[in-house]
């Protein structure tokens, strides 16, 4: 018989890789929709010397996810995070982090 330890959960205490209302982006602050992809982020990333543990993860829009990529600190909260970012993505990225932002 082979013994699994408990179902591990994020802070709201829903299984990880489930969706749920309400959840946001930890890198920009929208709300994640049903029908976007996300995955976890390292809030301080591995590479930089963050822990593994569940206090150094957050939900986050997979795009957003891939345009922090492994820097620290890193938003897209404010308008003067989001222009920034304009020069980090090509401008078709671009677009579709104007989409996530505009809720669409």
């Amino acid at each position: 018989m082979v013994l699994r330890g408990p179902k591990r959960t994020d802070p709201s205490g829903l299984p990880l890789r489930r969706w749920h209302p309400g959840m946001a982006c930890g890198i920009c602050g929208e709300l994640i929709r049903s029908w976007q992809p996300f995955n976890h982020d390292h809030v301080v990333p591995m590479s930089k010397g963050g822990p593994r543990g569940r206090r150094n993860k957050t939900f986050a829009h997979l795009l957003c996810n891939c345009v922090k990529g492994d820097r620290h600190p890193f938003s897209l909260r404010t308008a003067a995070d989001r222009e920034a970012a304009r020069t980090l993505v090509t401008a078709r990225t671009y677009a579709r982090l104007q989409q996530i932002w505009a809720g669409r």
